[in-house]
């Protein structure tokens, strides 16, 4: 049985595009306070950082960007998926 995948629209390409961008930003600001998080201990507030090197950024908002891309289109899939399943039930 072979599965017929039509072409990959413009659209979809945009929105893939905004979902890995959003996904970006999000692990960024994470990572970014759970780097400043310690500083929320002490009052008054003064800014310390847990990395000592860009690295763990780099590393971790790569990989919570694969993550969080993933997981929007899964979410994507699933609201599909039974949006069809909802039309033949009617």
């Amino acid at each position: 049985m072979k599965i017929k995948r039509g072409k990959i629209s413009k659209d979809e390409i945009i929105a893939d595009a905004i979902f890995i961008i959003i996904s970006a930003f999000i692990s960024l600001i994470v990572t970014f306070l759970f780097d400043i998080h310690h500083s929320f201990y002490e009052w008054p507030f003064q800014l310390s950082f847990i990395f000592d090197s860009i690295y763990p950024y780099i590393i971790f908002t790569l990989v919570g960007t694969i993550l969080g891309f993933f997981m929007i289109k899964l979410f994507l899939l699933g609201e599909k998926e039974e949006s069809i399943a909802g039309k033949k039930k009617r």
